[in-house]
């Protein structure tokens, strides 16, 4: 079955601190409500299914790369600082020190202006 590329897709980022520091990267796209019942399988994917959530974001434009990704987690921590947000990242780190982040990115990759992404 064919899926129209739907947004925004999703990428969760595990950072590494390994020797290579190499992060995990894991790749989400929306399944449209219409086959969100029975979803198309496909080698290699698995269905993620997301429930209720708190989350602090940042929203930032231009194409995503390591380099900004980076930059971008980093403002978003530095602009909890002072905020009940802080403790609980802080908490959260704390209990999973390998704990990943998210950036959503809704434009398609042929867009080169007014670009929309989140972390």
């Amino acid at each position: 079955m064919r899926i129209k590329m739907t947004g925004p897709v999703i990428t969760q980022i595990s950072p590494n601190n390994g020797p290579f520091c190499a992060s995990s990267f894991v790749m989400s796209f929306y399944v449209p409500k219409k086959n969100q019942a029975d979803p198309p399988s496909a080698d290699g994917l698995h269905l993620q299914k997301w429930g209720p959530t708190y989350a602090a974001v940042r929203q930032f434009s231009g194409f995503v790369s390591d380099d900004s990704l980076g930059e971008e987690a980093f403002a978003l921590y530095s602009s909890l600082q002072g905020s009940n947000w802080a403790s609980a990242v802080d908490q959260g780190r704390k209990a999973d020190p390998t704990s990943a982040y998210t950036v959503a990115q809704y434009n398609s990759p042929f867009e080169f202006t007014g670009r929309v992404n989140k972390i």
